[in-house]
């Protein structure tokens, strides 16, 4: 059970890790590593298994979930939360009366990292993300454009109109011209303050 959970994590990480470098499929192999920590814990707790608290490593789970939301940007991060939030509190009570609170320890760790990327302002996760160690990112326009995209909601707009001229150049010298005509707009939109969907 301890060595599926420890394949579950390293899976997750190592997914977690190439994000950095916008590796693609880090997002499969994210959510690989969660469907094996999920089936792990559940199996630790519908077996009330020894030496594994389920709960917590269930907690732990959905705070990665939630990790993984906030990181790709996906919608009801805020049901993941309250999840997280509540499993975390059944872990706690769990934990009270076994009173092993060392068990807690990756909860917490969990919790932290995926607090630390919520909080971040989203055109600096972005670029975290996305662009700093991205591999391609001298081709790449519709990264560049997304990036203009969160500059522009943070209020840093000529920060998102670099951003979108250089998606418009990469584009443009690419041969895309539907893509050049998309960011096209995006660019008119941010010069007119008037961008207010991305789509």
């Amino acid at each position: 059970m301890k060595k599926t959970l420890v394949a579950g994590f390293t899976i997750f990480f190592i997914g977690f890790l190439i994000k950095f470098f916008h590796i693609h499929y880090n997002a499969v192999v994210m959510l690989s590593g969660l469907f094996v920590l999920l089936v792990t814990s559940m199996v630790a707790i519908i077996k009330k298994e020894s030496g594994v608290n389920g709960w917590a490593n269930l907690a732990a789970t959905f705070w990665l979930a939630m990790l993984l939301f906030t990181i790709k940007f996906y919608p009801f991060v805020s049901v993941v939360l309250a999840l997280a939030v509540v499993f975390t509190l059944v872990a706690v009570l769990t934990t009270a009366k076994r009173k092993t609170w060392k068990t807690l320890t990756l909860p917490a760790m969990c919790l932290a990292l995926a607090l630390t990327f919520h909080l971040m302002p989203a055109d600096s996760k972005y670029h975290l993300m996305n662009i700093r160690w991205s591999y391609e990112i001298d081709t790449d326009f519709a990264t560049w454009d997304k990036y203009a995209w969160f500059l522009y909601q943070n209020g840093k707009h000529d920060e998102a109109l670099n951003a979108s001229a250089k998606a418009l150049q990469l584009a443009t010298e690419a041969g895309e011209a539907e893509w050049a005509n998309f960011i096209a707009d995006h660019k008119s939109r941010i010069e007119q303050g008037s961008w207010t969907t991305f789509r």
